[in-house]
Order: structure tokens, then C-alpha cells, then sequence
């Protein structure tokens, strides 16, 4: 073989120093420890740096005539180097490994003072003794001729961009999500349900098994690290559920309840203060910080909507201590920043041009150029690159949700520029940056939505078999109604960007378009008590305008029963006569939604008007629906002002009456209530334990009053099957024997993007 690389007495590289004749390997001065075995490897990779040295070459070097277990005692020593030098098999800094073939040193390297740059070859050597005499002249030489051809290429071409590696970090089956670094960025937590439910669990970056941390009762998750290593903030849905702590290597007990309330907790800059919002959900959020060494929660940046008239989705830390809210109002998002107290938030500008230039790419030419809002309803993750330069945040557009970057004034906040840092087509969320802002570890997450069919007994409240799939696998599929005499299935679903409502006999006819496709948004379809004609709210994607309207499966027929205006109307209900919809609208005097009827008159069509029936200045209600006899209308009311959480909770009102009873406490937001064929069981989403599921609780219709507590219904507590978390957008519809309900598939993993730091 021929004889390559560096052979002198005293090798240097970054600040660590090598002398072969003593066996010693110093740092700035400091000897380390480093094993025999691990010190010879180190040995042969610097002295031929830049070359690949394959295994078998290293195993004739330093075991000829001995059998051993090469490939433990390889990695043991290659992991004890990595140790040793703070090195990173992701992220290589010095040693470098080349899957099936061997190890390179890639760091430049020094020989008793004389540079000598890692050549990129591969080649065969034999280890020697260090022969500094016979070669300094030579590498001296060449080490000056080096120089000059680096001046000279420095000179007249640019250095060429840095490759960004793309590295997949966990490998388990289910959904692993949101990463979050250790101070040194060796290691990420993040929650996975591996165990069977979500744990927080910490693995090193460089690859081996994770460890879990959290083994409490209840899902564990939403994981943040301290900036100083000592603890993992994180949610549990244990018991009332809230905001814990935990020692970064855990330890069982050593969990501590900050706060009894609250999700995504994010540790302030010098790890003394929590930031958290009050809902698990994008929206209706307000934000709250606690401090460590005791006392309730405080509310922060109350003047976003006193003042500025704006809601929070999420919050982050600044690198400085302020806190910024990220407000989902376009395509590219807002940002308000601002401290904890006292002076009011400051908008982060967005110039016209760069605003214009995300339109064109949110918008789809197969709608007109219509820009469809509702995929940003989940873009809630931000965080602000350390050096305060730049925000990047979530972003879906035509489908694909990606990590994107948002180069700002540091002064000012003003945007000066935005860009795609991930690229793929599918789902990138719940990123975390490493804490030198050079790494992105992210979830690229699978997602599908359909409607499931599951057999049912009404009157027991009880599921009698598995369900399955009744919308087809290609197409996200929302806001299901299943007609009364349970044949017919109608649907939102969004189809090459464009939003369609389309009708599937049952259990596995094709789906049909109602109508044809345009840029129109058509959703919330209810069927008529015949299972012939359907109402549902039109939007026009110019004016933004609402009405309700009628279809009817006979002559496949489209009408408007009102005119357009901006009261936002929702349709929830028929009459058993069918000549009343059920609906809620804005009440222009409070702001608020309210309950009202609609009449629906025989043709020829005239302009109706609802007539309200519940309003409250201090709730929004919502998912109105008639009793079976259509003595009572149970409904979802939203209070507008909550101290802690923003609660929903079920209400039933006689239908003749505007005094309300209260069914359900709402600490977990309930929603969609449904009742039962005979009126005497109400059926509604909660999101109790952590996931979103369907609860029923009896009712009697003589005395007007709950029964007993609520009882579960479904138990979709796993990520391959779950109700999603976006509930707008979800609907449950049932008859005596039959339950449709939204369900969700999610699976993930976490991938690490190297050298993304803009500077």
C-alpha cells in the first residue's frame, strides 16, 4: 500500500493538541483522558487526515494476530473520541463516519507547527512511527503552494454555500413530536408514544437509545429543556392535567406542578419564568407567565386586545427577555413583541413587495388565485433565532407545511426578508432551534383525515364493533352529516386546493360533487329529516360573504335561501316539518354568535330572515340542535372571558324559553353535542384525558336535567387514530345504529437540518 498523510511527533487541530511519542492529548494546554485502544485510533485517523481508513485497515493495525470483537471495540473507541473532542457523529466537527466502509479525520490538522489541510481521497496505509525529520521539508512546501492556490481561488470565486444534511433521528413506529435541545445540543427530548401512551423521552443526537424521563399517569408531552440543562417543562394530562417540571435526567417523583393550568410551556431566556398559553388549540388564547420560586400565574401582554385588537395563537421568548405573540392574520403571520408588563407590544412590519411575493406562492391558480386561510388554522409554532435576527415559524401552503425564516431588523422588528428553510412536500411542524442557531430539529409528520362509520347502539351509548374508512384514502375529508335514514354521507373535503361538499352512499359508494367544483368555500352540510335535500353555507371567495343554502339530491339543484351578508352563519339543525333551519349568526349589537331560526319557505324563494331565539353579550353559542320532539335546543357556549382557561361547555334550553341548564363543567372543551333518537342521551366531543373524544351523558326530557355523570363513548386516545385536534372542522353524526365521526391518522418522526444559521 502506499504511504499517505501526516507522520510527525505533534499533531494540532482546533484548539487540541496530539503528541504521538508521549501518548498525550491536551486541550488548550489541559490533558484529557483518553484510553489506549481510542488514543492509537485518534493516531492513525490524524495522520492521515482527509483519508478514509476503512475498518478492516484499522483492525490489521492494531489487533493482527488477536481475535476480537472488532466492531464493539471499534465503536467504543470512536464513541470515546467523539466524547473526548465534544464531537457529533451527526454534525462531524472532526471525525467523520462513512456507513459500511470506515472513519476519515476531516478537521484541519497541524504537524509540529506546519498546516497541513485534509485531503479528500481514499487510500491504504501502514501505521509508523512518527519520521518528522524526512517529511517537514516536504509539507512545508507544499503547505506554502496550499496557500497560495487558497489566495488566489479566494480571490477570484465565491466560497461555495453550505450543504445543509438532513438527518432522521428516531425510528419507532407511532408519533414522536416536539423536539426540544439541551443546552449543549448533544441531546433532544421530545414525547413519543412508544410506551403505549406519550412519555417525554431524551436521545442523544449522535444516535443511541432514548431514555424515558416521564412514567406518571395521563399523556406526557409538549416538552421544553432549560437554557441551563437542569429541567424539562412539560404538559401532563394527569388527574386535572397542568404544567409540570422535571430534572433533565428525570428520576420517578421528581416531577413538580408549576402551574394547574396551561400547554406548550417555554422557559424564559435565564430559565427563572414559564411562558404558556391557556388552550391547546391555535386560537382563543391568552398567555400567562409563572416564576419558579413560587406565586400564581400571571397574565402577559394583555394590551394585545385591549389595545391592538388582536388574539393570540402562541407566544415565545425573545432572546432579550420580551415576549413576542404570534398572531395568524395572513400568509405571512404577525408578530407582536413587547414585555412582560407595563409598555405596549410593537408590531413586526411586513413591507407590501415581501408580502406580496408569499400571495404568489400561497395562492393556487386552479382557484382563481385564491389564497385558502384554512390551512394556517394549525401554523402556531414560532420561535426567534438566537441572535434576534430572524423568526421562523410554520407555514401551509397548497397542503405541504414547512419551517420558514424571517429575517428582521434587530432594532425595529421589520421583516427584510423571508425563505423556505425545509423544502418537503408533507407536514414539517413542532421545530425546535439548537441553542447556537445552527440546527433545526423538526417532526415530518403524516396525516390523514377521513370519515370512519362505526356500529352503534344510540339508546346504550355504547360502540359495537370496530369501525373503518367510508371517504376515500386521497382526500381529507370534514364536517361529515350522515342522513337520518343513515344511507347517504355528506362531506367537506379539499381537492387539488380547491374546496368541494360532496355526497357517498353508503357504506362504499364513490363520493359525487354537489355541485361544481370552484373557489367557493361550501361546508357544514345538514340533511333535511326526508335524507333528500341538504343546507349548508356558501362563502364566495371574493366578497367574503355567507348564505345558506339548499341542495336537493332529486335534481341535484343548488338555491339560495338567503342573501349574502356577514353575519357568518352556520346551519346545525332542521325541523322535524323541515320548514325551520336551526342556526347561529353574529349579533351586530354584542359581537357575540347567537342561536336564531330561519325559516325555509316554499317556492318561489324569498329572502328570509333568522329570528333569534339565545343570546349573551358574554358567550358565543354555537352547534344549536332541536330534541327529538323538539321541546329542548342543546347548544355549545363559549365564554368570552375566562380568568384561566377559555371554556366551553353544553347547555340545554327549552325551546320556548330563553333560560339555560347547564349540562357539562367544560374544563376540557366540549363541543358538537348530538342528541340521541329518543332525547334521552346527549352525545358531544370533549377533550378529557388529553385527546378529543365522544362522551354521552343521559338526559331526562320531563324534569329538564342531566343525569349522572358523563361517560365515555369512543377511546381514541393514539395517534393512529384519533379525533383531530382542529375541532372547527369536526363533526360527529349518528342515527340508532350507525356513529360517524372526523378521525385522524398521524404518525412522525424527528429529522435534524444542519447549517441553517442565516449569518
Amino acid at each position: 500500500m502506499p504511504e499517505a498523510g501526516l507522520h510527525l511527533e505533534l499533531l494540532r487541530f482546533g484548539n487540541f493538541e496530539v503528541d504521538l511519542r508521549s501518548g498525550e492529548l491536551r486541550k488548550a494546554g489541559v490533558k484529557l483522558k483518553l484510553g489506549t485502544q481510542p488514543f492509537h485510533v485518534l493516531s492513525i485517523l490524524l495522520q492521515h487526515a482527509g483519508e478514509v481508513v476503512t475498518r478492516e485497515e484499522l483492525q490489521k493495525e492494531l489487533w493482527p494476530d488477536t481475535f476480537v470483537d472488532v466492531d464493539h471495540n471499534l465503536n467504543t473507541a470512536i464513541n470515546k473520541i467523539r466524547e473526548v473532542l465534544d464531537d457529533s457523529a451527526v454534525s462531524p466537527r472532526f471525525v467523520e463516519t462513512l456507513p459500511r466502509r470506515g472513519y476519515r479525520f476531516i478537521a484541519p490538522v497541524e504537524g509540529n507547527g506546519v498546516a497541513a489541510t485534509p485531503a479528500r481521497q481514499e487510500s491504504g496505509f501502514r501505521y509508523r512511527a512518527p519520521r518528522f525529520a524526512i517529511w517537514v521539508g516536504a509539507i512545508a512546501v507544499l503547505a506554502a503552494a496550499s496557500v497560495l492556490i487558497f489566495i488566489y481561488k479566494r480571490l477570484h470565486h465565491s466560497a461555495p454555500p453550505a450543504q445543509r444534511l438532513l438527518t432522521r433521528l428516531t425510528f419507532d413506529d407511532g408519533l414522536q413530536v416536539g423536539a426540544t435541545w439541551s443546552p449543549d445540543s448533544r441531546f433532544i427530548a421530545y414525547s413519543s408514544n412508544r410506551g403505549g401512551k406519550f412519555d417525554i423521552w431524551v436521545q442523544q443526537v449522535s444516535g443511541g437509545d432514548p431514555v424515558q424521563i416521564t412514567k406518571g399517569a395521563g399523556q406526557n408531552w409538549q416538552p421544553d429543556w432549560s437554557p441551563d440543562g437542569k429541567y424539562i417543562a412539560y404538559r401532563s394530562e394527569a388527574g386535572e392535567g397542568g404544567l409540570f417540571i422535571v430534572p433533565a435526567l428525570g428520576g420517578a417523583g421528581m416531577e413538580r406542578m408549576v402551574a394547574s393550568f396551561g400547554f406548550y410551556p417555554h422557559w424564559s431566556p435565564d430559565s427563572s419564568q414559564i411562558l404558556f398559553q391557556t388552550t391547546q388549540f391555535a386560537w382563543l388564547n391568552r398567555l400567562y407567565v409563572v416564576n419558579l420560586e413560587g406565586g400564581p400565574p400571571r397574565e402577559v401582554l394583555t394590551q394585545l386586545a385591549s389595545n391592538c385588537h388582536v388574539a393570540a395563537m402562541s407566544a415565545a421568548w425573545h432572546p432579550d427577555g420580551r415576549i413576542s405573540a404570534l398572531v395568524n392574520s395572513g400568509p405571512i403571520p404577525t408578530f407582536w413583541t413587547g414585555p412582560i408588563s407595563g409598555e405596549a407590544p410593537v408590531k413586526s412590519a411586513i413591507p407590501p413587495e415581501l408580502l406580496q411575493q408569499i400571495e404568489e406562492v400561497a395562492a393556487d391558480k386552479k382557484s382563481g388565485g385564491r389564497v385558502f386561510e384554512h390551512e394556517w388554522v394549525l401554523d402556531f409554532k414560532f420561535s426567534w433565532a438566537p441572535s434576534g435576527r430572524a423568526i421562523y415559524f410554520e407555514r401551509t401552503f397548497r397542503g405541504a407545511r414547512n419551517v420558514w425564516r424571517m429575517r428582521v431588523d434587530p432594532q425595529t422588528l421589520r421583516a427584510l426578508s423571508i425563505e423556505r428553510v425545509t423544502t418537503g412536500p408533507g407536514r414539517d411542524t413542532e421545530f425546535s432551534l439548537s441553542p447556537d442557531g445552527k440546527r433545526l430539529a423538526f417532526t415530518n409528520e403524516s396525516h390523514h383525515v377521513r370519515t370512519w362509520l362505526f356500529p352503534f347502539d344510540a339508546k346504550q351509548g355504547k360502540v359495537t364493533g370496530p369501525g373503518g374508512p367510508v371517504t376515500p384514502s386521497g382526500v381529507d375529508a370534514w364536517l361529515p352529516n350522515l342522513s337520518p335514514d343513515g344511507k347517504k354521507l355528506a362531506f367537506s373535503s379539499a381537492r387539488s386546493g380547491t374546496w368541494v361538499l360532496a355526497v357517498s352512499p353508503l357504506p362504499d359508494g364513490p363520493g359525487t360533487p354537489v355541485v361544481l367544483e370552484d373557489s367557493d368555500l361550501r361546508d357544514s352540510p345538514q340533511w333535511s329529516p326526508d335524507s333528500n335535500r341538504l343546507a349548508y353555507v356558501r362563502e364566495n371567495h371574493s366578497t367574503r360573504k355567507m348564505q345558506i343554502m339548499e341542495w336537493s339530491s332529486l335534481n341535484r339543484h343548488e338555491e339560495a335561501l338567503t342573501p349574502p351578508s356577514d353575519a357568518e352563519p352556520k346551519v346545525f339543525d332542521w325541523s322535524s316539518k323541515s320548514n325551520s333551519l336551526l342556526m347561529t349568526q353574529t349579533n351586530h349589537d354584542t359581537g357575540t354568535s347567537e342561536v336564531a331560526v330561519l325559516p325555509v319557505v316554499d317556492r318561489p324563494r324569498s329572502p328570509a330572515v333568522a329570528r333569534s331565539l339565545l343570546s349573551d353579550a358574554a358567550y358565543d353559542f354555537y352547534q344549536a340542535r332541536f330534541s327529538p320532539d323538539e321541546r329542548w335546543i342543546v347548544f355549545e357556549a363559549v365564554a368570552k372571558d375566562n380568568n384561566q382557561n377559555s371554556e366551553s361547555a353544553i347547555y340545554v334550553s327549552p325551546a320556548a324559553s330563553p333560560s339555560w341548564i347547564r349540562i357539562t363543567d367544560g374544563k376540557r372543551w366540549d363541543d358538537k353535542p348530538h342528541w340521541s333518537p329518543d332525547g334521552k342521551l346527549i352525545y358531544f366531543l370533549s377533550g378529557r384525558g388529553g385527546f378529543f373524544d365522544v362522551w354521552g351523558i343521559r338526559f331526562d326530557p320531563i324534569r329538564g336535567k342531566a343525569l349522572g355523570d358523563p361517560f365515555p363513548v369512543t377511546a381514541l386516545d393514539s395517534p393512529d387514530q384519533m379525533v383531530p385536534k382542529f375541532v372547527p372542522t369536526v363533526a360527529l353524526s349518528l342515527t340508532q345504529n350507525r356513529l360517524v365521526l372526523t378521525v385522524a391518522q398521524d404518525s412522525g418522526s424527528i429529522w435534524v437540518l444542519d447549517n441553517i444559521d442565516p449569518e
